[in-house]
């Protein structure tokens, strides 16, 4: 031991600079005093790490914005990790992927926020009126800001790592995607650029976008799929795919898992609410969920040559579905994480205003094996605003 705590200092600060995962960055601050004082130096770290496993970002508590800080639950040792975060007070989280949060105000301005790095990067700031309202619609159609909380921003998926960790600068070919605005529309920007870029698209009410062999894919909520088409300032889509056998109401995800690309369905029941009324209990529960993956034909691939094939097992991998950019990951690989389950947090806004509290109570982990469904965090995390998310 003594001979690593002998290493000189900027070997050490090498040695730290280049690591990728975030728990890596910690268990080096706790090796010896030498190390732990190199780890005070660079710590937040120059560059932003991803966490090994996903963790859940807590809602944000009154208190906790006071303090400006934010709770992150770690399934493996079952402990909330509070981190002091003014950058996100007030704001609404979406997760993406590489350790980064997509953040949004009541100011409309939007940034990629790494919380342990503390990178920040500006987006263009949401349109304040949908591009399909007419001139006469901007005239008369005003919302507070706060509105658009609930109804301007779904999800957000990135084509890589916006950080370039050989140049140290934001990768400008990264793609950041979103499905924005009350119609629940494509759009797409890259860091340095001005405005977002409306995807065109036969569809509109998209559930979910992923990044699946280089490129795009979104599915509405017909359950209809369709493959993005990006040029440099212009995007489209084209249709590829149908499944009939979901309803408009039901929840989508589509993900990529070993090759394969996935539609999952979340299956949600419960009573119903009367206009107006609220209860301390979530009115609408997930009650499972069916997978389904798309198969094509060997022969030449037209729009009427696939088939979708019931999935019945994950394998070793578990699935996180939520406010978050959905993925697939091996759970051999993640400490206190079960192989062939769905984590999912309540991404329901519909129904979040329908109760006392807010959004936070439909959550838990899905059993593909005995179609069983437990919690995950045991505690009580609420909000309208900004309800649990997995940060991965």
């Amino acid at each position: 031991m003594s001979k690593w705590a002998d290493l000189p200092q900027d070997i050490l600060i090498e040695i730290i600079r280049r690591l990728s995962i975030y728990d890596d960055f910690v268990i080096f601050g706790a090796v010896c005093k030498s190390w732990q004082s190199v780890y005070s130096l660079e710590n937040p770290p120059l560059s932003p790490f991803s966490p090994r496993c996903p963790w859940l970002l807590l809602a944000e508590e009154n208190e906790q914005s006071i303090k400006e800080s934010r709770g992150f639950f770690n399934l493996f040792d079952s402990k909330v990790y509070n981190f002091k975060l003014p950058e996100l007070v007030g704001k609404k989280c979406f997760g993406t992927s590489f350790g980064w949060l997509l953040s949004k105000g009541t100011d409309f301005e939007m940034n990629l926020f790494h919380p342990f790095s503390k990178h920040l990067l500006s987006l263009p700031p949401q349109p304040y009126f949908s591009d399909d309202l007419s001139d006469e619609d901007d005239h008369n159609f005003e919302l507070d800001p706060i509105d658009y909380t609930d109804i301007y921003v779904y999800k957000c998926v990135l084509s890589r790592n916006p950080w370039n960790f050989v140049t140290h600068e934001y990768d400008c070919d990264c793609i950041i995607m979103v499905i924005y605005t009350n119609y629940h529309t494509l759009a797409f920007t890259r860091p340095g650029n001005k405005a977002w870029i409306n995807i065109t698209s036969q569809s509109r009410c998209f559930d979910d976008i992923a990044l699946y062999k280089g490129k795009f894919y979104a599915i509405d909520c017909h359950g209809k799929v369709f493959v993005c088409h990006i040029n440099d300032d212009t995007a489209f889509t084209e249709p590829i795919a149908f499944y009939n056998g979901t309803k408009d109401f039901i929840p989508k995800y589509i993900v990529e898992l070993s090759g394969d690309l996935l539609l999952v369905s979340r299956r949600q029941g419960g009573s119903h609410l009367l206009e107006e009324e609220l209860i301390e209990d979530n009115p609408i529960v997930t009650i499972g969920f069916t997978i389904v993956k798309l198969e094509w034909s060997t022969e030449v691939r037209s729009k009427d040559e696939y088939k979708w094939v019931n999935v019945n097992s994950l394998g070793d991998q578990a699935l996180f579905v939520g406010g978050n950019s959905s993925v697939c990951l091996s759970a051999s690989r993640l400490n206190g994480w079960k192989a062939n389950c769905i984590y999912f947090t309540d991404d329901n806004r519909e129904f979040h205003h329908s109760t006392l509290n807010g959004g936070g109570y439909d959550m838990g982990v899905f059993s593909m094996e005995d179609v069983s469904i437990k919690q995950h965090y045991q505690g009580e995390s609420l909000s309208y605003f900004s309800p649990p998310i997995w940060y991965i």
